[in-house]
């Protein structure tokens, strides 16, 4: 190891909720920056209460809270309340970043948009991840998850005929949005360093998705058709590549190439399939005989155990894997060799959960410890003192309702 953290005294006000901006602001800690996390009083953000045990979820640490939010300091603000805006803007000023992800305009009506906190520090990094951005017929629509797959052309691909557009098991699009505002304020920190100047990024969830999307996009434009729903059709097409059932659970296996069809076919003791190993393309081999393919793939992997099936596949050099429960596969000896597990300490647990973490390793520096996730407005008092304020300057904001947290005095009458 040679240095410390890449992002270490990276300062981030992070003023975002529920999923995508919460994810890219944690990204951007576990690689060294600070984060303040300011939540509204009186909030909603359900995600506080969202996954996890019963206890967890009554202690305001639910799963989906907790797994990007550990290490944090949580102050609670009130912008509408006298001096809450003020109390942002200093926030501001002393961080290197911004982060929210409420809808296009909101911000500015509150004060402490991008020009507001610009005035203070002038060289801020301010992300804003919307939905659609702040252009456009959508601009001002409300954006989840759901419905930004839907939108986006994500649910026209995925599912069958039979079950019709389905969304992706996990909400896929706020995490592809935080990881491309991860990348987009790290470029912003580098590019800040060689001019000094700071700059708004936009990160709309719509377009994070699309950019994914890019060779979907040049075949709808080119062959006058889109790819439609795909079940568990391989993205190559090859009939020697799908999911498959086996005696005990499923398998993948993506057999693409004709060097790796050919060799399947032999592990599999399909001999008599191997003059059409060389058809791997789409359009290679005729209905019939991708139906004999399909036929003798689908008797033969039922023989045997999906595990049995991924190491003689494994063996010879053809990619395929058994289909995994998450559980499984955090426990799996790859998991923990790969070094992409933190621990996770919770309230009430004796033991810290394995949490994902980054999802690369660095032979310059260690991955950060985690610290347990902090209850809302928990570090209000120290965050404001460390702003200079004084004991009674904090006080005098409680009872004016534009801060709260544990040991503050209530809101005034």
């Amino acid at each position: 190891m040679t240095g410390g953290l890449p992002l270490s005294g990276v300062r981030i006000l992070d003023a975002s909720h529920v999923l995508a901006g919460p994810f890219a602001t944690y990204q951007l800690c576990l690689m060294g920056a600070d984060a303040v996390r300011v939540e509204r009083i009186g909030g909603d953000d359900f995600v506080r209460h969202h996954g996890g045990s019963a206890e967890l979820r009554t202690q305001g640490m639910g799963g989906s809270f907790a797994a990007q939010n550990a290490g944090k300091a949580c102050i609670l603000l009130d912008l509408k309340a006298p001096g809450g805006r003020d109390v942002f803007l200093k926030l501001a000023a002393a961080c290197d970043v911004v982060m929210e992800n409420y809808r296009p305009g909101v911000m500015d009506r509150l004060g402490v948009g991008y020009a507001d906190v610009k005035a203070m520090k002038p060289d801020i990094v301010y992300c804003s991840l919307t939905g659609y951005g702040p252009q456009g017929p959508f601009a001002d629509a409300p954006a989840y998850d759901h419905i930004v797959q839907g939108v986006s052309g994500l649910m026209s691909m995925t599912g069958t005929k039979d079950s019709g557009p389905q969304r992706m098991g996990l909400p896929i699009t706020d995490y592809i949005a935080g990881l491309t505002a991860a990348l987009a304020v790290a470029g912003a920190l580098h590019q800040k360093r060689a001019t000094g100047e700071g700059q708004h990024l936009v990160v709309p969830m719509l377009a994070s998705v699309l950019a994914f999307m890019g060779s979907y996009a040049i075949d709808a434009q080119t062959l006058g058709r889109e790819r439609g729903l795909q079940g568990n059709a391989p993205f190559s097409g090859s009939p020697f590549a799908g999911r498959f059932d086996t005696v005990d659970g499923h398998l993948v296996v993506t057999a693409n190439t004709a060097a790796q069809a050919v060799r399947m076919v032999r592990a599999l003791g399909l001999a008599d399939l191997e003059p059409l190993a060389a058809g791997t393309a789409p359009d290679a081999l005729s209905e019939a005989d991708r139906a004999r393919v399909a036929e003798a793939l689908d008797r033969t992997f039922r023989t045997r155990t999906a595990l049995e099936w991924e190491e003689a596949l494994g063996a010879a050099a053809v990619p395929a894997g058994k289909v995994r429960g998450l559980g499984e596969i955090l426990a799996h000896p790859q998991t923990a060799a790969m070094g992409c597990l933190d621990d996770l300490p919770l309230p009430g647990l004796e033991d810290p959960v394995k949490l994902p973490g980054l999802g690369f390793t660095s032979d310059a520096w260690t991955r950060r410890p985690l610290s347990e996730p902090e209850a809302p407005g928990q570090s209000t008092r120290d965050v404001l003192a460390g702003l200079g304020l004084s004991r009674r300057e904090i006080d005098d904001l409680a009872r004016a309702g534009a801060v709260a947290g544990p040991g503050l005095p209530p809101r005034s009458a």
